[in-house]
């Protein structure tokens, strides 16, 4: 621990562990906790504030939580306070690269604070907008209740009881009322001002229908902002090396966002009947026997 207070006075991250009920603040070295609810969050915010305007932060860290951290990502993003979303497995080989083996919510702070002050990583960019949030939620709850009605069909076979047999017939007939009415929804939601003329332009691309279309705008809003490498990186279809020496090993892809993925393959697949540079450059791909790049 000592060694990790000297790495934390060498600069001005602070590190926040987060879970459901609390937030654990590693404030330059000294241990803060703050409820995390709305007032908890709106008196972090504050402490945070002042420690900027005073030049004393940099930036802050913390890692993905299930969930739980988007309520402090979204008040730091407001009000324009500097923040880094850590993957947990950087945090995880960072603290064993350390020899840290103890593992509490108060370490856990301290070693994001020493990850960021040692890693200094660039604040993230939020480019969500407000409609385009509100699609990606609705989007999440049309997943659920897929797989609701998916878990109900599958019952029906098994069930001999007449009574319960009914009541997962209701069930069922609940939940597709609700994926139409998601449905409704996200048809109003297309037609707002920030998100109508991305939606247009990508509707416009043969093989992307309104679903997809919401897809890339909820879960790929960096697109037209990085390049095609950067966002095939992102979503996962950017094939990584395998050498070593003359070793020349097959490519692969890993990682990524793979609900889109599988959009996107299936889009790719219709894609190739109707649209004709993408027919050939997949005909030509087959014919060669090398993975299908295409440049835009």
């Amino acid at each position: 621990t000592t060694k990790m207070d000297k790495e934390i006075k060498m600069g001005y991250c602070i590190g926040i562990d987060v879970s459901k009920k609390r937030l654990d603040v590693d404030k330059l070295g000294k241990p803060m906790e703050v409820n995390n609810d709305e007032l908890g969050i709106t008196s972090l915010i504050g402490e945070l504030t002042l420690l900027l305007n005073q030049g004393q932060l940099d930036l802050v860290l913390c890692e993905a939580s299930g969930g739980y951290e988007q309520k402090l990502l979204r008040a730091c993003h407001v009000n324009g306070i500097p923040i880094h979303l850590v993957h947990a497995n950087n945090i995880k080989y960072f603290s064993r690269s350390k020899g840290i083996k103890a593992k509490t919510d108060k370490l856990d702070a301290k070693t994001i604070s020493a990850y960021g002050n040692e890693r200094k990583p660039e604040p993230d960019i939020f480019y969500l907008n407000e409609t385009s949030e509100k699609i990606r939620l609705m989007l999440k709850r049309r997943e659920q209740l897929i797989a609701d009605k998916r878990r109900e069909v599958c019952r029906l076979d098994k069930i001999e009881n007449l009574d319960i047999l009914e009541m997962i017939k209701a069930h069922i007939e609940w939940l597709d009322k609700s994926i139409k009415d998601i449905g409704g929804k996200l048809l109003d939601l297309k037609k707002s001002d920030d998100v109508k003329e991305s939606h247009a332009l990508l509707k416009s691309i043969p093989g992307i229908g309104d679903l997809l279309a919401n897809y890339l705008i909820a879960f790929l809003p960096e697109l037209g902002k990085l390049s095609h490498k950067a966002l095939a990186a992102l979503v996962g279809v950017a094939p990584f090396n395998h050498d070593s020496g003359e070793h020349q090993g097959k490519r692969f892809i890993q990682g990524g966002r793979s609900k889109l993925r599988q959009l996107l393959y299936m889009a790719a697949m219709t894609s190739i009947k109707w649209n004709m540079p993408l027919q050939s450059a997949y005909s030509t791909a087959n014919r060669s026997s090398i993975p299908l790049q295409i440049d835009h």
